[in-house]
């Protein structure tokens, strides 16, 4: 789920990237801003793989009824990381004043 978030926080920042430069240059960057996705593609991939060695390591639910608790729990528990990314996505694409 925290992967996820920071996936869609990243694409928010990338398009947000991308129109900042269309109204200061008239013109798409020569890169596309490659550099926000591929270091959000990082970031977002180094995160996923920590969540997979974490279920590897601790296991799957015992249960149907069980995994969708934890899948619940999972939701919570990323809801406030997940609202801080779009917090700061937010100051940085809108600014604060």
């Amino acid at each position: 789920m925290l992967a996820l978030g920071w996936a869609v926080a990243v694409g928010c920042l990338w398009i947000a990237e991308l129109g900042q430069h269309v109204r200061r240059h008239e013109t798409l960057p020569a890169d596309y801003a490659a550099v926000t996705l591929a270091t959000g593609t990082v970031a977002t991939l180094a995160l996923e793989a920590l969540a997979t060695f974490s279920m590897r390591w601790t296991g799957a639910a015992a249960s149907r009824s069980l995994q969708r608790q934890e899948w619940r729990h999972a939701f919570w528990w990323a809801l406030f990381p997940n609202a801080l990314l779009f917090c700061a996505a937010y100051v940085m694409i809108f600014g604060v004043e």
